[in-house]
């Protein structure tokens, strides 16, 4: 009987895809709400969330990619790290919204689809990262 063929991707991997991730996103708000001034935006934005973008990696885009590696389609991978983006972008536009201004589904909408769209294209950055592991072993494969 066979094993079920594995999609791994590595711990550098894993990182380089948060850093497209975070790339993303400060290109996003710099240009969404920069204005005048999109480069101080854009760099507050790599400064500031370097460290939180790779600690959400490592806590939860990691497990998910432990949860997809069976699933050999990369368009659900890419799909579900959207969706992951999606409710954390959710989840952190209702933390950081005012009182007034919670209920504003626009801001909500927005701050979803920022955070969805920028993890769907970090994964997509590590697309040609992914190594299949035919024999389904956990073989140790950093790229």
């Amino acid at each position: 009987m066979s094993r079920p063929r594995r999609v791994v991707l590595g711990t550098s991997s894993l990182a380089a895809g948060a850093m497209a991730s975070l790339l993303c996103l400060a290109i996003a708000l710099a240009v969404t709400n920069g204005g005048n001034w999109f480069l101080p935006m854009f760099l507050a934005t790599l400064i500031w969330g370097a460290v939180p973008a790779t600690v959400l990696a490592f806590c939860l885009g990691a497990p998910l990619g432990v949860l997809l590696q069976p699933v050999r389609n990369q368009w659900l991978h890419v799909a579900a790290f959207g969706g992951l983006g999606a409710l954390l972008g959710l989840s952190l536009g209702a933390f950081t919204s005012r009182p007034w201004s919670s209920s504003d589904p626009a801001y909500l909408l927005s701050a979803a689809l920022m955070m969805g769209g920028s993890l769907a294209i970090g994964r997509l950055a590590v697309w040609r990262l992914v190594r299949v592991d035919p024999e389904g072993r956990q073989a140790h494969l950093s790229a």
